[in-house]
């Protein structure tokens, strides 16, 4: 690592992204740390305390929308985002009031009945990705398990909730991949290709509204004191279902594994009750926690001056919630460092906290749940 006097933690390095040792480090030595982005010169603080990130995370003097909220100098630091704006109008960008709009309408489309519907849906899918897998590859053969499965499975999942045919599953797989890249002109493309296909997928709802039960027809004919979601809207919340639901979906189940396999004792306590229903929850909570699918919570801005533990942070700095190093603390879970498939109570906020906690986060379960039981299933000696 290239340490500084303005970055002694070099927390913008990829050696230090879900570097646990280091996030350790920075909660022990500095737990509300400021670093001066190499590039830009700009403030970033990393809060990495359980409970700082915690209050933080429910503190409106710290939102996503700067610009309503900061001077237009301080504001004109950041930019603008150069990628098309119809994917930008989602939740993850919104604070109150509008966040809540937008959640109480898009809440309707997840309702419990519809997300637990999908479990025996998934678990078709599940299956016949490893009938796949069983015909291709021989007994003892090695495989990539996130391009086979994980990657597969978490895709078809979202498709299935969204009512995208199988046929066109292809499509939308590399779509999806193009949306994620780094290169603007592939993901401008990817995206002006998916919107089209979007449109049609809503004309065909908008046709025959009563045909169809899945999520993007829920979202469509949500409604709320006479309140709908624009056009814009829905195309943006299902461009964040997609791109963020399918890599946050992968990322955890991939680190989950990763876990267990460096745990032997824990994935062989795993395998002997892989039928109890009650240890796959606290196997999925656990892996939550131990290694989640993100390491810390997406930028947000501190609309005024704002003073957390001892420290200053000035406005329109921006600040990350460090959720691998929360969900560590020593102060709020007993032995940290040691993954624990029953440990109880798990108190972690892998899915964040306050109005930007996961919609999705039931979801992320039931996916969890079925992709874990069966990869141990089909796979009984992994």
């Amino acid at each position: 690592m290239v340490a500084s006097k303005t970055n002694p933690y070099d927390i913008f390095s990829i050696q230090a992204q879900r570097n646990h040792q280091l996030y350790e480090q920075m909660r022990n030595e500095d737990p509300v740390h400021a670093a001066l982005h190499p590039q830009t010169g700009q403030t970033f603080w990393f809060l990495t305390r359980y409970d700082d990130c915690q209050n933080f995370l429910k503190d409106k003097r710290f939102g996503k929308e700067f610009r309503r909220h900061v001077p237009v100098a301080i504001a004109d630091k950041w930019g603008t985002d150069s990628t098309q704006h119809i994917v930008n109008q989602h939740m993850l960008n919104l604070d109150e009031p509008a966040h809540a709009r937008l959640r109480s309408l898009v809440h309707l489309a997840f309702t419990p009945i519809r997300i637990n519907n999908l479990r025996a849906q998934l678990q078709i899918i599940a299956d016949e990705l490893f009938d796949v897998i069983d015909i291709e590859i021989a007994d003892g053969e090695e495989f990539d398990l996130t391009t086979r499965y994980i990657g597969k499975l978490a895709l078809r999942s979202i498709a299935a909730m969204l009512g995208i045919p199988v046929t066109d599953f292809e499509a939308l797989y590399q779509w999806t991949h193009r949306m994620l890249l780094s290169d603007q002109v592939i993901v401008h493309h990817a995206i002006a290709e998916f919107t089209r296909y979007l449109e049609q997928q809503i004309a065909i709802r908008h046709a025959a509204p009563d045909t169809l039960d899945d999520v993007l027809s829920g979202l469509m004919l949500s409604e709320n004191g006479g309140d709908k979601l624009s056009h814009p809207e829905l195309l943006a919340m299902v461009f964040l279902l997609i791109t963020a639901g399918y890599e946050t979906m992968v990322e955890f189940m991939n680190n989950g594994i990763v876990s267990l396999f460096e745990n032997p004792a824990q994935l062989h306590l795993l395998q002997a009750h892989q039928d109890e229903s009650a240890v796959l929850k606290t196997t999925i909570e656990e892996m939550l926690r131990y290694s989640g699918p993100s390491p810390m919570t997406l930028p947000s801005w501190a609309f005024e001056d704002v003073l957390i533990g001892g420290k200053m942070i000035r406005q329109g700095d921006i600040v990350h919630a460090v959720l691998y190093a929360a969900n560590r603390d020593p102060l709020v879970f007993a032995d940290p460092h040691t993954f624990d498939i029953l440990r109880q109570p798990n108190k972690h906020i892998a899915f964040s906290h306050g109005i930007h906690h996961c919609l999705g986060a039931a979801l992320a379960r039931l996916e969890g749940e079925v992709a874990l039981a069966t990869l141990l299933r089909r796979m009984p000696n992994l």
